[in-house]
């Protein structure tokens, strides 16, 4: 299941779902993201990398799944302050550590982006599929003319 929240997305949507909202979004996302950096903490203090990466890839699948670019903004800064306050340092302090943090908010912020792009390319995928079954279906009908008719209102914008 797909869920996204701009205003757009029920037009090419060949289930015409509804969306999800973006604030059922963010928290869902934080709760993933807790659970990402609990994970995590099982991870030994010896691969910093390793217990960051798995908070990075668990915005990355939000971000796949929920095709929700704001949700994923605010979900990916809460990720990195929940990674730098509970994995890099302790209790929950933020401090800023340089190179390191830039490195850090850049990995959450390519991920994300991959992500929103795993999901984009699935949609699109879906709504290829959807027509290509619809042009069949037109064709077995005999509508090969009714396709070139919806085909110059399209260009038409009606």
């Amino acid at each position: 299941m797909v869920v996204r929240s701009d205003r757009w997305s029920t037009l090419g949507d060949p289930g015409g779902s509804p969306r999800t909202p973006v604030g059922i979004n963010i928290g869902v996302g934080a709760v993933v993201v807790v659970a990402a950096a609990l994970v995590a903490a099982a991870v030994p203090e010896s691969a910093p990398a390793v217990r960051f990466a798995v908070v990075a890839v668990a915005v990355g699948g939000l971000a796949a799944v929920t095709v929700d670019q704001v949700a994923v903004a605010f979900v990916a800064g809460l990720a990195f302050l929940v990674a730098n306050g509970f994995l890099v340092n302790r209790l929950g302090e933020l401090s800023w550590h340089g190179g390191a943090d830039i490195a850090r908010l850049g990995a959450v912020v390519m991920v994300s982006a991959l992500g929103l792009a795993v999901g984009e390319a699935y949609l699109l995928l879906r709504r290829f599929r959807a027509w290509r079954q619809w042009a069949r279906w037109l064709e077995s009908q005999g509508g090969s003319q009714v396709s070139m008719d919806v085909n110059k209102e399209e260009s038409r914008g009606g």
